[in-house]
This record gives structure tokens, C-alpha cells and sequence, in this order.
């Protein structure tokens, strides 16, 4: 799996965690993007990265998972999840800037962690129209506490936003990504069930039912 940033070509190969405790991600994910948030009281994080036609296509069969026929392909593809974690909450010596597999292996078993108060937010667009998704904290979760952007993702140039209206130095945002988890699929496949009770129900309750007539002529009269 390979991602451009900005001015070269990085390979994303999923690492798998040694850890004896259950991993996050099922155990398989890579670290797209990262960046600390800024110690200013307002400020826009832009993130740009590039994807190749075989990524975005993995990608992009997650992003359209509720409208496939089955479900068994979805395993080998691949979601992208914007997280944020507190920066004291995570061990100490951090790795540089160009050290992505140790964030890898380091987030691997530690948990997002969302501002709970301040204006921050993920901006972006698709099909030419503007999207804001909230991130203090953020309306919808993965299993994994993070944010699905699957669906903002395209082939080639990408851009986010993350806008902040309080000093966000103490947190740091990023990018992995990685194959659905058995709680994503799982939940899917529930969705699906419940989806399919419910047509069922739809159309019980809307079958004709045999009525008998309420209304007849009288006899004619000769």
C-alpha cells in the first residue's frame, strides 16, 4: 500500500502489533498522515496526500459497502479513519516527524482521545460540494473511537482541514488506514439485517388483503 505526501511516494505497509493485548484496527494498520495540532487559538491544519488507482479502489468498495450485493469482498478492502489522541496520554519520547512505523506500533494500543469542548473541525469536499464534520468531540464513531472518511477519499490529490478555534497543541491528528475490523463488518451485516426485516415488514403491511364488498346495488327494479 502506498501513499504520496506532498513531495514523495511512502509505502504504507500495515504493520501487525506484537502486543499481547488486543490490538485496535484488528491488529492490521498504517499511518497515513499525522500532525500536532496548533498552539495558536485559531488556525487550519491543511492535510494533502496523493493515492494511486489501486488504493482509492480498495478504498472506495469500503465507502460503498451499503449498496454491495455481499459482503465477503469488503474484508480485503480498506477504510481510512481520522483520529486524535492527547499527546500526554501517550508515552513518552515521541518519534519524529519521519518515524511513521513507530506511530504505528504506538497507537496501535492507545485510545483516541476528542476535545470535548472548543470549535474544531474536519473540512472537506466531495462532488463540489463543501462538508464540515464536527470533532468536538465527533457525532458519529468507528468501533475504534474514530472518525470514517472513506467517503471523502478520491483518487489522486486529497486535501482535509482541521479548523480549530482554541489551542489544540496538546493533541495530534491522523490518518490510518486500514482493513475493516470484525466489529465494522459485524456491524454491517446487523444494518443489513435489520434493513431486510423491515422491507419485509413494509411489505406485509402493505399486501392487498382480500375485502369483501361494503357497498352493492340494490335490485334492479322491473
Amino acid at each position: 500500500m502506498r501513499v504520496e505526501n506532498r513531495g514523495g511516494e511512502l509505502p504504507l505497509s500495515l504493520v501487525a502489533s506484537p502486543h499481547a493485548t488486543p490490538p485496535r484496527f484488528g491488529g492490521d494498520m498504517a499511518v497515513m498522515m499525522f500532525r500536532q495540532g496548533l498552539g495558536s487559538s485559531r488556525g487550519t491544519l491543511v492535510i494533502n496526500f496523493n493515492l494511486n488507482d489501486t488504493l482509492y479502489l480498495q478504498i472506495a468498495r469500503w465507502a460503498k459497502r451499503k449498496s454491495s450485493p455481499t459482503y465477503v469482498d469488503l474484508e480485503q478492502s480498506v477504510c481510512v479513519s481520522f483520529a486524535c489522541y492527547h499527546l500526554l496520554s501517550l508515552p513518552p519520547n515521541l518519534p519524529e516527524d519521519d518515524q511513521r512505523s513507530s506511530f504505528e506500533k504506538l497507537t496501535m494500543h492507545s485510545q483516541c482521545s476528542w476535545p470535548k469542548s472548543g470549535d474544531l473541525s474536519l473540512q472537506t469536499t466531495r462532488d463540489g460540494k463543501n462538508f464540515i464534520i464536527p470533532l468536538a468531540p465527533p457525532i458519529f464513531f468507528t468501533p475504534d473511537n474514530c472518525v470514517d472518511v472513506s467517503a471523502f477519499i478520491r483518487s489522486g490529490e486529497n486535501t482535509f482541514s482541521v479548523v480549530q478555534q482554541s489551542d489544540m497543541s496538546e493533541y495530534v491528528f491522523m490518518l490510518h488506514a486500514h482493513y475493516p475490523t470484525a466489529k465494522q463488518l459485524g456491524c454491517l451485516a446487523s444494518c443489513k439485517r435489520r434493513r431486510q426485516d423491515w422491507v419485509k415488514t413494509l411489505r406485509a403491511l402493505c399486501k392487498p388483503e382480500p375485502m369483501n364488498v361494503l357497498w352493492r346495488y340494490p335490485p334492479s327494479c322491473s
